[in-house]
């Protein structure tokens, strides 16, 4: 019977010494690996076939973690952390450009999640998430004294992220508290 021209190949490239799959196997098939032919052959095929799983398991730590997580599992990581709500386009979205936030903003989003979660509803955790999801620093806020309301000032470089902020504002401030969202330097209130 004669062997495949593919065969010697897949035999030459196991190396009984450094073949994880040789390391499990009962002595008796030990024994016999180092002189069968076929035998190695099929433990070639067997190791080749598990390489893309050990590949997968290798690389498995980077799939928490926002900066380094494909793609693909950026929105599983942001449901996760309780951020899908700004993944998805708001019912009041009118195109493409406010379908959501940026996937470099999500990533650093996500990273900060729980800094964010433990300063929700305050004024510092409102202007952190509105720097993070814009990309943009200087938003201020200012409570109404005497009122449940409170003046969120957009910094002009972000004006024309004025829907994804609404949607922010919404989000994260307390329930009661009504809001006016304000571009800084505009005299009318851009809500």
């Amino acid at each position: 019977m004669a062997m495949p021209d593919s065969l010697p190949s897949a035999v030459a490239r196991l190396d009984p010494a450094n073949s994880q799959l040789f390391k499990v196997l009962p002595e008796v098939f030990q024994v016999a690996a180092q002189s069968s032919t076929p035998l190695q052959a099929l433990l070639a095929v067997a190791e080749d076939l598990q390489q893309p799983v050990r590949d997968t398991l290798d690389h498995l730590h980077t799939v928490p973690d926002p900066g380094r997580t494909p793609t693909s599992l950026v929105p599983f990581l942001s449901r996760w952390v309780d951020l899908d709500w700004l993944t998805l386009a708001g019912p009041d979205a009118t195109g493409a450009a406010t379908a959501g936030v940026p996937l470099d903003r999500q990533r650093d989003l996500i990273a900060c999640a729980a800094n964010l979660s433990a300063r929700r509803g305050t004024v510092g955790g409102l202007t952190r998430f509105l720097h993070l999801a814009t990309g943009v620093p200087g938003f201020a806020v200012d409570a109404v004294p005497g009122t449940f309301h409170i003046v969120v000032r957009v910094p002009p470089a972000a004006a024309d992220q004025l829907e994804l902020i609404r949607r922010i504002v919404k989000g994260i401030k307390p329930a009661h508290v009504t809001d006016t969202v304000e571009v800084a330097g505009d005299d009318r209130p851009a809500t």
